[in-house]
């Protein structure tokens, strides 16, 4: 696709829960087509704005909300197994991923807001009889709340402690 005169490659594959597109600028033409979009009135956005908006719309990003020792179950993201999948059971994990959907997972990503200061990343997150039941994956300030812009984070809670968690 041609965009301001530039040949670009142009998806709707991003990970914000917003609506917009990616461009894939030739090197040496990110520049020049930058400054011709900001001269029609687009606005940059940074990776700050990219994570407020992944983390409020609950998606993961890789190393911080998922990992090499997460599963899809833990994570909540069951629904990206189909059903073949499920059926055949031929996939890396199948075993434990399998008995997690029948049983349900020790722990389970969940995505909390908070009134007070931030939780920082790696922060551990306590239980109503103060024991430590987790720890903060990723935060960020909350974009879409106007005024009332609340901190928003990920965590993994067992699910013991689903119920009880308090602000």
């Amino acid at each position: 696709m041609i965009v301001a005169g530039t040949p670009c490659r142009v998806t709707r594959c991003g990970y914000t829960g917003e609506d917009g597109f990616e461009i894939s600028v030739p090197l040496g033409k990110a520049e020049e087509l930058c400054e011709t979009l900001l001269g029609c009135g687009a606005e940059p956005a940074g990776l700050g704005a990219r994570d407020s908006l992944r983390l409020e719309a609950g998606l993961c990003l890789y190393g911080n909300d998922i990992d090499d020792t997460t599963t899809p179950i833990e994570a909540g993201l069951a629904w990206t197994i189909g059903k073949r999948r499920r059926q055949a059971a031929d996939f890396l994990g199948a075993e434990i991923i399998l008995r997690q959907l029948k049983e349900k997972p020790a722990r389970r990503r969940v995505g909390l807001t908070c009134s007070g200061p931030p939780p920082r990343t790696h922060c551990p997150v306590l239980g109503p009889d103060g024991s430590k039941v987790g720890e903060v994956s990723a935060w960020r300030i909350g974009l879409s709340g106007g005024r009332k812009r609340k901190a928003c984070f990920h965590e993994y809670f067992p699910l013991s402690c689903m119920y009880q968690a308090t602000d």
